[in-house]
């Protein structure tokens, strides 16, 4: 008979084998074009308080808990966290904080991921909430924090961090990673906020990280990030830590992003989505951008001059799948 723990290790397995990367080698693994990527989101109105802006945070650890279930299939949040995360891993939580207070990721959010990891047994040290630089970190809300003890908060640009001295290459281009994410991690937990961008059209999950690793995001702007948001998400040393994205749409803009333009292009979605491919993650949160600039009167991403352009280029490197029959979402009651 099989046991529990077999049958945690082979949910694992399959969870982290959506992204392959071929190592040893620059081509990577093609996405599993004929398995529909999954996305689950769980919905609960009245979750944001309108006057503060803030989630509640009872609210939310029910929401994180609710869309995992559903998830994994798991009941207990142990269980579930099992599927992505072992107690030997050192975790890392890339946050995003570049649209300020008002525009970043939530540290309610933030706390009930943590929470889940704790059940699953990695120490609460061998967690890092991490982002590009101090200013973007410090706008999460949370204290710094690079000792010993509880979970660890700090930024690339910190003294115990840094990027890596040797240079990584990549077709249109080349940067220095961050070493949270090349030395002090093992498992990468991707944390991006629903927002639209002022450049790339829209910034996700893809550009949480192509953007936020590395020691010069400004040099890859060009033509809408295109290639350099799917080039950089396909490295290696990202491939490797990738396991799960906890989309932050609980609130969120539809423009004036990446930044924070006011409350009149910001948007309380009060979802929280899940999934293991960014390429998928990324489609459906750019229609929903879509929906509402076209529900406010305002033209689309295209007709703004900013095409999101590095989704196609993402699937065509096999970093998931952009095509909506490939793509099954579901919705649940929070």
């Amino acid at each position: 008979m099989t046991s529990h723990r077999q049958d945690s290790d082979m949910t694992r397995r399959r969870f982290i084998q959506t992204t392959a990367f071929a190592v040893g080698a620059s081509a990577l693994s093609p996405f599993a074009a004929e398995e529909k990527s999954r996305i689950f989101e769980v919905h609960r109105p009245g979750v944001i308080n309108k006057e503060t802006n803030r989630p509640d945070a009872a609210g939310t650890q029910e929401m994180l808990d609710r869309v995992m279930q559903a998830f994994t299939g798991e009941k207990s949040r142990r269980d579930q966290w099992a599927a992505f995360v072992t107690p030997k891993d050192v975790v890392g939580l890339k946050v995003n904080g570049l649209g300020g207070p008002q525009m970043c990721t939530k540290h309610e959010l933030i706390r009930s991921v943590i929470q889940g990891l704790l059940d699953v047994g990695v120490p609460e040290n061998n967690i890092i909430v991490w982002e590009n630089n101090e200013g973007h970190m410090k706008a999460i809300g949370l204290d710094m924090n690079t000792g010993k003890t509880g979970f660890r908060v700090y930024h690339s640009g910190s003294d115990v961090a840094g990027h890596d001295e040797k240079e990584t290459t990549f077709p249109a281009g080349s940067t220095h990673l961050s070493k949270i994410l090349t030395e002090q991690t093992t498992v990468m937990i991707n944390m991006p906020i629903l927002k639209d961008h002022a450049i790339a059209g829209s910034t996700l999950s893809l550009k949480n990280i192509s953007h936020g690793i590395t020691d010069n995001p400004g040099k890859h702007h060009a033509n809408g990030c295109d290639p350099f948001i799917a080039e950089i998400n396909a490295l290696e040393a990202v491939q490797a830590r990738h396991r799960l994205i906890i989309m932050d749409a609980l609130r969120g803009c539809f423009d004036g992003g990446p930044g924070y333009k006011g409350d009149e292009f910001a948007c309380n979605w009060e979802s929280i989505l899940v999934s293991t491919d960014r390429v998928a993650m990324d489609t459906l949160c750019t229609e929903r951008i879509e929906a509402r600039r076209k529900e406010k009167g305002l033209p689309t991403l295209a007709e703004a001059q900013r095409p999101v352009r590095y989704l196609a280029t993402a699937e065509k490197l096999g970093l998931g799948n952009n095509q909506k029959d490939k793509i099954e979402h579901k919705v649940i009651s929070g």
